[in-house]
């Protein structure tokens, strides 16, 4: 009888820990599973774009020791908008006429600075366009996280919860880290973000 008894003590303790126990949720699993891989690319794109961003960086720091690029900068940014606020360039003749002051200053045409400040501008460009895609993938990857926190909080299941949240708040602050890389007046990274 002692051994039945205990038999039984134990099957309903079991039981009711398994009562305890959040249920299992193979759809909930397995969305996180998705939301871990998509982020894991993610990841990869971020480094990837930040490797790219670190050598631009770089490139921009140099252009900017060149002797006669504060003026050059300030040529190029003065002809990108007019008195009234309109964006547009300056007239040629203006900025032709600035472009020979320069040249009378430094003793040199500054095609050579002005080709590399082009072929900067333009890989700032193409930067910027992938740092938003990366700042809406990060957001859409947010409201993924968020909806598994919510799934998780329903269903009980708090530790599950807080670990999708913390992603959620650890991809806000990648996002921020994102959003720090402001354009300068001449289309290219400021220098405060040249760390």
């Amino acid at each position: 009888m002692l051994p039945r008894l205990l038999g039984c003590i134990l099957v309903l303790i079991h039981l009711g820990a398994c009562a305890a126990l959040p249920k299992a949720n193979s759809r909930a699993e397995a969305k996180l599973l998705e939301a871990n891989a998509t982020l894991d690319s993610l990841r990869a794109d971020i480094n990837a774009f930040y490797e790219s961003l670190n050598i631009l960086l770089a490139d921009i720091r140099t252009l900017g020791e060149q002797p006669g690029w504060d003026e050059m900068a300030a040529i190029i940014a003065a002809g990108e908008a007019t008195p009234d606020g309109e964006d547009e360039l300056l007239p040629d003749w203006d900025r032709q006429n600035k472009f020979s002051q320069w040249t009378a200053e430094w003793g040199d045409s500054g095609e050579e600075l002005l080709f590399q400040y082009q072929s900067l501008a333009d890989r700032c460009s193409i930067s910027e366009a992938r740092r938003i895609a990366l700042v809406g993938r990060l957001l859409a990857m947010q409201a993924w996280y968020l909806e598994i926190t919510f799934r998780e909080l329903a269903a009980n299941r708090q530790d599950q919860a807080e670990a999708a949240y913390g992603t959620v708040e650890a991809l806000s602050s990648t996002q921020e880290e994102l959003e720090s890389y402001p354009l300068d007046p001449t289309g290219l990274y400021e220098a405060a973000t040249l760390r």
